[in-house]
Order: C-alpha cells, then structure tokens, then sequence
C-alpha cells in the first residue's frame, strides 16, 4: 500500500484482486494471478479507516471501489512536474508510447511455460497420458497371524478383541494398577475382573443413560411394574459401582516419569502399535490420515496436569482436543500404527524431523513396511513431492492429493479451469526429480482436483456415481468418469474418516467415559480404536456384516463373563489372581430420617444429595461410603447396626443418672449390669459385621458412654450421701430443741 494516495495518483493492482478470480480468468487467461492492471483515482470515499477510492482501470470498463492496502503507486507511469519542462521531445514520445504498453498481456506461451517450471523443476504435458502403471508390487491379501492353538476353528468377537488388543502387557498394567490399589486400601485386581471393567465400559457406551451411576440402580420394592427395568449392573455383572470407579480411578499403563507429560498414555500406544505389527499384514495400500480425541477441559494446555498439547481443528466435528496421525489398511480400514501429535518442540526431537512435517510422519509411520513395495495413499495434509519421492527412495509408492505444499508442483497450471471441457476431463503431466518419475494429474470435477503420484495410469478406471433426489423423490444417478489414478485414491481415501465415524459417532466410548483426566479421555479413544478394527477383522474374515452396536453388545457380554478366573486362595485370603465368584450385589439406597429400617425397606438411588451407596457382599459384611468414597464416620454409623447400640447406651445412661438422682443407687447399679453386657456383646458382633477400624471406633465411643454413666452414678452417690447427713443434722437439731423445752417446762412446774 502507497501512502497519501490522492485523486489523479497513477495505481496499480493485482487482476484478481480488482476482478476477482473467475472474471480476472475470463479476461487475462492462465496468467492472470500475475497480470497487474493499471489505472487512476477519481474519487476519495470516506476518511480515517474507513476510506475506500474509486478508481478507473485501463484494461477494464467500469470504475471499481478498493480499501487503499489493495494499491500501490504507479511509478513507471508518473510524471514530475517540476521536470515536464525539461523533458525531450523524443522522451515524450517514449513516456507515451511506455504508457500505450501498459497492460498488454505477456505471450501465452511465456507465461505458460513459466506456469510449467515452477521453482526450476520441469514438468512435461503429456496428451496421451501415462498407459504402464509403475507399480509392479503383488497386490497381496490382507490377513492375520494367529496363535498356533485352533487357527482355523470359529472365532467369536471376543477372539479379534484379543488380537486385537495388546495382551502379552495386560499382566504389567494390572500390577501397576494393583499397586495403586494398594494404597487406596482395596483388593487386588485379576485379570477376569480386569477384562470385565472394560466390559461394562463398552456396555456403558452403548447405553442410553446419561448419568453413569444410574447403571448401577436396582429395582426396589413395590417398583416392579414400572415400564422401563433399572440396568442393575452390580447384581447382573457381578462388579459394584464402587469396586468399578476404583479400578477406574487406578488404571495405570506405565510409570510416572516427570519428564515425559506424555508418560501416562505412551505405554498404551506403543503396545497397540507392536501389536499390529506382530499380528497383522497389510494389504497393498496404506491410507494415512488422521483423527481426533476430543477434550474440552477447564484444565487448559498451561496448567502442570492439564493436557500438554491442545490442537485446535474447525473443519472437523470435534475440532478441539489431541491431534493422532495414522495409518490404516486400505482394504479393511484397520488401524495400523498410531503417532500422537505432541507439539512443536517435540516433534522436532523425532526421526526425520529435518524433512517438512508432512513428509516426517509419513517417514514414521510407514516405517515398518519401508521396501515393501506397497502403495501410500496420503490427503493433502501429508503430500507433496517431497512426501513423493522420499517414499520412493524408501521402497513405497505414494498418491496423494495436492492442495498448498505445491512447491515444485504445476498447481496453477492443473487448476487452470480453461484447460478443462466438462466434468471428467483430465490432464497428466510428468517430471523426473532424483531419479523418480512424478505424475502431477488434474481431475475436474466440480472443482479441480490435482494428485502427485509415483504409480498409476491415466486410462479409464471407475466412475464416480452421485446420487440425487428428483423433485418426485426418484433416486436420480449420474457418472462422472474419472482416471484409474484418482479411481485408486478415492476408493481407500475415506478409510479412516468411516473409523473415525464408527468410533465417535456410533460407539461413543469417549462420551460415555466422563472424566477429568486428559489422558484418560485418550485411553478411552484408543480402546474404541480397538473395538472398531475387532469389529472390521471380525466382518472381513468372517464374511459378516455385523453393526458396531450389535458387535458391542456382544463383546461386551464375551468380556463380562469371561472364562479367566482361576481360584488361588490361601488361608482365607484372596490374592491378586483370585477372582470374586460370587456376584457382587450394588443396592444403591437413599437413608431417610429413620435410622433403624432395614435395607430391604429402603428406597432406590434417584441421584439426589445426601445419598449413600451400600456395598452387600454374599457374606454379610456390610461396607458403608459415600458418593465422595470416603470413610465410615459416626453419622453413617448411626444410620447403621451401631446405631441401635448407641440408642440403647444414652437410654442406661439417662435411666441411671435418674434415678442415681433419686437416690436408688442400687437399682440403677443392677440395671447397669445387662445393659453393659448387651454394649460388649453388641461390640464382638460389629468387630465380625463391620470394618475392623470402625469397629474400634464404636467400641472407643462406647467405653466413653461408661465411664460418663459410672461418673453421673459416683455423682449421684455423693449428693445421697450429703441428703443422708443433712437429714441427720436437721433431727439432731430437732432433738436438742425439744429436751431444752422439756427441761423449761419442768422448771416452770417447780
């Protein structure tokens, strides 16, 4: 922009940005992104900010109206006045004939070939096309590698689930997640409970409640006619609401390491990872995109726990959250190696980090298939022909599509909609860069779409098919021909978006899983990565077409009663392989202001405040918390089995301290006598009923009450003993005036 621009200033500008792109191509051809027009202000609009000039253009009719950033002085046409007397006349004649130049458009075929060498690389149009496909790899079958027992006999989904996920690291993560139990004081977890928590996470996930305690309610009495039955979960799965948030609240993959805020999460995707890799071969296509763990926290990306990478994406669904790059099989859609985007600074301490991001993760994630002769199918946040040929030089073939990485590419000579008749045509051109032959391709379709490739041909391949609606409702088809090129892309292009679907819309694990941990919303999209490929394994082996809910449900029921119990128990205690055969029986009950109904007679969770969670063991003993899971306190006592024994306590003591102040002391000493026995025995029962600390606790609170009762009696006993002697003085004081009386009536008769 030209400062102090005024009315009769010379400009100039850009043609698109005077005509805009379509008008500026009708008018100016391939070359006008780089045409500049010439013309002069007629009027200032406005003033401040808001000024706007209009301004009539020599190439074109009309005066137009542009914001002054859009122009720039027109030094080669401007005139000096101080030196107009001074010029020659032959100068004249030049300044006039220069001035009659401006605006003539460059030959077509300069700029053309400018359009063909961008950034010094050659590129050859080729009007026949390219007929020989470069690549000669097998097309090979996608298949699994089972274990040697019963390769070839009938899988359930239960069997992809467990190729699927990583199990020769389920013993280390369940002793991590054990020693984190232990310091919660709670009971080692077995391998069947463990697959059985991830069991009710996928049957939460596919449930329709939107509070997760509400899995847990049970069907209280006289509520059995309702239409709807509560899922009851504790009494159907076997695993109570507060044995599953422990384990929930303990999960452990891998060690606390300060320095890597990746540490929780990297264990988990680095064993998924290997575990493609040893169990499952590819077919010839890999499809490379990206998908997205959503996270929305008030914890942000500064905070020491907060997330450590936010990535912010709008075109996507779910936009905001942590960015995972992937490779899937371009036949199945399974997932083949995951890499988490970490940031910047990360990013560059990773292999190939000198190359352009793009082409880094490309590098990484094929890195396991490097000369294999397969075929990458990237979309444009991966290509360029750098991606191109360093997947060359790594024994890959590489089609992409191509939309801002164009260095070294014809972009604007493919996007030259001129150059095109209808929907369909195309145009290939060709180049040769470090021994790699290039195919740059433009496809038009509504709009113009342009591929860089190392293999494929041009001829024809199968049409793309639109489906539309008539103003009937007749299904209306239309083919668009395409070439064998973009054919091959777009029929693995959308792998990972349909997973992604899958994932997020259908299964929804990650909504069904609430929480506040950043890493666990990343644990929940990896475990619903990993159903999604159970359920494609299981579909394409099997030949079946199972919905991802269906296959849920019944992984979900395969994982629950699992057959990986094993007893292991030693004098009476269970250890960590033992797994609890009798179900576990969650009453979720709201105590109400009597305290001593049974929990028969109470009435089921509603999710209001002041609401208790009993767990009842087949064995009778009781374990009381609450929803915050903290410890038995004296109001959960007293609403309890203790409460009855406490009642009974402050009952003795205020019938002794009665009649103590009455002066029956004996009587309040032999009614002390049972009521003390009733508090000993009532204290052996809860050290067999309850926990072993609030068993102590009660007991500490009744040796209280006694020896506050035994204080009131020795009270009572010491105010009967100051009545007793005030009665005795008071008739010694009574005998001594009545022998004075008598003595002075005796005197009195003499």
């Amino acid at each position: 922009m030209a400062p102090g621009l005024q009315c009769g200033n010379r400009v100039k500008a850009n043609a698109v940005t005077v005509l805009g792109a379509r008008r500026a191509g009708s008018v100016f051809g391939p070359w006008a992104k780089q045409k500049e027009v010439h013309g002069y202000i007629v009027e200032v609009v406005g003033c401040g900010r808001g000024r706007k000039l209009k301004v009539k253009w020599d190439e074109c009719d009309g005066v137009f109206i542009l914001a002054p950033r859009a122009l720039q002085l027109d030094d080669t046409a401007s005139l000096e006045d101080s030196d107009e007397d001074t010029h020659s006349d032959t100068d004249a004649e030049s300044d006039s004939e220069s001035e009659d130049n401006l605006g003539v458009p460059e030959p077509a075929e300069e700029v053309e070939s400018d359009l063909l060498k961008p950034h010094g690389t050659n590129w050859e149009v080729k009007p026949d096309g390219v007929v020989v496909d470069y690549f000669q790899g097998s097309q090979s079958m996608f298949k699994f590698i089972w274990d040697s027992e019963n390769p070839d006999g009938h899988k359930n989904p239960y069997d992809y689930f467990c190729l699927m996920f990583p199990m020769s690291d389920v013993p280390d993560w369940i002793e991590k997640t054990n020693s984190r139990l232990s310091e919660l004081k709670r009971r080692p977890l077995s391998t069947a409970e463990y697959f059985r928590f991830w069991g009710v996470i996928l049957a939460i996930s596919i449930g329709s409640e939107k509070n997760r305690r509400a899995y847990w309610m049970e069907e209280s009495e006289g509520e059995s006619a309702r239409l709807f039955q509560p899922p009851a979960f504790g009494s159907r799965f076997g695993m109570g609401l507060r044995r599953f948030e422990d384990i929930l609240r303990c999960l452990c993959f891998g060690d606390d390491d300060p320095t890597d805020r990746w540490g929780p999460i990297r264990p988990l995707i680095k064993a998924l990872n290997r575990r493609r890799q040893e169990k499952v071969i590819p077919s010839y296509i890999l499809v490379e995109d990206e998908l997205m763990s959503s996270w929305i926290s008030r914890k942000q990306d500064r905070t020491t726990d907060g997330i450590p990478h936010l990535t912010k994406i709008i075109r996507k669904p779910k936009g905001v959250g942590t960015e995972v790059k992937c490779i899937a099989d371009g036949v199945t859609g399974i997932m083949l190696q995951l890499e988490v985007c970490e940031g910047k600074e990360a990013e560059s301490r990773k292999k190939w980090s000198h190359l352009p991001s793009g082409t880094a993760q490309t590098l990484r994630l094929t890195e396991h298939w490097h000369n294999s002769e397969r075929i990458v199918i990237g979309d444009s946040a991966f290509s360029s022909v750098t991606t191109a040929i360093e997947c060359y030089k790594c024994g890959l073939f590489y089609t992409g599509v191509l939309k801002t990485a164009s260095r070294e590419y014809p972009r604007d000579y493919l996007n030259d909609t001129s150059k095109y008749t209808s929907r369909g045509d195309h145009i290939c051109l060709m180049s040769t860069i470090d021994g790699c032959s290039l195919i740059a391709l433009g496809w038009k379709d509504k709009t113009v779409k342009t591929f860089v490739s190392t293999c494929g041909t041009t001829l024809p391949g199968k049409p793309h098919q639109k489906h539309r609606y008539s103003h009937s409702g007749a299904i209306i088809t239309t083919e668009v021909q395409r070439p064998q090129l973009a054919s091959q892309y777009f029929s693995a292009a959308g792998k990972i978006d349909t997973h992604n679907h899958l994932r997020q819309g259908l299964l929804g694990v990650e909504e069904a899983w609430g929480t506040q941990t950043w890493w666990h919303r990343l644990v929940a999209t990896m475990f619903g990565v990993t159903v999604v490929d159970a359920m494609l394994s299981y579909n394409y082996e099997q030949n079946a077409s199972l919905s991802v809910t269906e296959f849920a449900s019944n992984l979900a029921m395969l994982l629950i009663f699992n057959q990986l119990d094993g007893h292991d128990v030693e004098e009476g205690r269970r250890r960590s392989s033992d797994f609890l055969q009798s179900p576990v029986a969650l009453v979720p009950v709201q105590f109400s202001a009597h305290p001593l109904r049974r929990l028969s007679q109470l009435k089921a969770y509603d999710g209001t405040k002041g609401s208790k969670e009993v767990e009842v063991r087949p064995a009778g003993n009781v374990t009381v918390s609450n929803k915050a899971g903290r410890g038995i306190t004296v109001y959960d006592l007293f609403y309890c089995r203790g409460g009855l024994v406490l009642a009974m306590g402050a009952m003795w003591v205020v019938v002794a301290a009665a009649r103590g102040a009455a002066g029956e002391v004996v009587v309040g000493a032999l009614v002390s006598v049972p009521v003390v026995g009733l508090v000993l025995v009532s204290a052996v029962l809860l050290l067999l009923l309850l926990e072993v600390g609030a068993a102590l606790l009660l007991l500490l609170l009744l040796l209280v009450a006694a020896g506050a009762a035994l204080l009131l009696l020795l009270v009572a006993a010491a105010l009967l003993l100051l009545a007793v002697g005030a009665v005795l003085l008071l008739l010694l004081a009574a005998d001594g005036r009545g022998a004075a009386l008598h003595l002075a009536a005796v005197a009195g008769a003499a």
